[in-house]
Parts: structure tokens; C-alpha cells; sequence
């Protein structure tokens, strides 16, 4: 039964890998048919499902793979981004401190700072409106967790600066812009 297990959640890896990801979640429910504590299936199919702009059954696929497994660090940063996106700041900052504790392997966390800020991003480009107020407040939490994660991250102080210019807060985005100076190295 474990050959066919490794069969199907490498199927559905090859699948996602190659973008075809209503595939691949196809493939990782037939692990999770077998068995449903699986966890490199659930968040796998999760990740399939968030490249589908499907967040919130995302979310319960890394939340599962938490229930699972709660000392695995990434499924608690996947659930937090999934969070970010859907405009849950405070569980996302809980979720994501819980994952850099997790794993404490040098660099964890400034990488988990970049995804972060790249959702931060990703939030204000995406569509074909320019962001609003309320796209904007939601940035500015992400990006918020994007520095309160890698306190060094000249480009989050500058995301905030900006993001801050946007929602009319001149003394915030002064605060971060000055941030933002203070941050770059010597020379740089």
C-alpha cells in the first residue's frame, strides 16, 4: 500500500510542479483518501490550492496538517500567509511566530519575512483597479509582519512608508521612510 501511496503523492507532486494543479489535488486526494493524516499530501494540496486562489480550503488543509503534526513548522507558516490573504492579521502573526520557533534553522525566518512581504506585494498589484483604502490597511499588516519578522528589512520599512503615504498618515510614513534610511548599510 505504501508504494501506491509514494505513487500517487509523487503524481501529484510532478503535476503541481508542472502547474497543472486541479490534477495534482486529484492525486493528493487519493493519498488522503487512504490516509487522511498524510501530512507532505495536505500541504501539498494546500499549496495546489492556494495557486488556485482557493485560500480558504488552503487554510484547511495546512490547519489539518497542523492538527496532524503541530511541531512541523511549515504548515504554521503556509496557514499564516493563507491567513494574511484572507485579512486575519493577528491569527497570521500567532501562526508565524509559532513557525520561526518551530524551526529556529538560521535563515527561517528572513525567508519567511520575503514571503511575506512578496504577499504584501501581491496584494496591492493584483487586478487591474489601483489598491484602495481597505487593500492598503491590509498590506500594511502584512508588511508589518514582514519586518516584525526580519527587523532589518529595508524594503518592508519602505513597503510601510509607502503604504502609509497611501492611507494619509504623514507621521507614520515619515517613521518608516527614516526607518528605511536607517536600515541601509554603510555605503549602500
Amino acid at each position: 500500500m505504501s508504494k501506491l501511496l509514494f505513487a500517487a503523492f509523487s503524481e501529484g507532486v510532478n503535476l503541481s510542479m508542472a502547474g497543472n494543479h486541479e490534477a495534482a489535488i486529484l492525486a493528493f486526494d487519493k493519498v488522503l483518501a487512504v490516509d487522511p493524516k498524510h501530512v507532505p499530501a495536505l500541504t501539498a494540496k494546500g499549496s495546489s490550492l492556494v495557486e488556485l486562489g482557493r485560500t480558504q480550503e488552503a487554510l484547511a488543509c495546512f490547519e489539518r496538517a497542523i492538527e496532524v503534526d503541530p511541531n512541523a513548522a511549515d504548515p504554521h507558516r503556509d496557514a499564516a500567509l493563507c491567513q494574511l490573504e484572507l485579512g486575519e492579521p493577528e491569527a497570521a502573526s500567532e501562526r508565524m511566530q509559532r513557525a520561526v520557533q518551530l524551526n529556529p534553522v538560521p535563515g527561517y525566518r528572513e525567508a519567511a519575512a520575503v514571503e511575506v512581504y512578496a504577499l504584501g506585494n501581491a496584494l496591492l498589484t493584483r487586478g487591474s483597479r489601483r489598491p484602495d483604502k481597505a487593500r492598503y490597511r491590509q498590506a500594511r499588516h502584512v508588511f508589518e509582519l514582514a519586518l516584525e519578522l526580519s527587523p532589518a528589512y529595508v524594503e518592508a520599512a519602505k513597503a510601510l512608508a509607502d503604504v502609509w503615504e497611501h492611507l494619509g498618515d504623514t507621521a507614520q510614513r515619515d517613521h518608516y521612510a527614516q526607518l528605511a534610511i536607517r536600515l541601509r548599510p554603510v555605503g549602500g
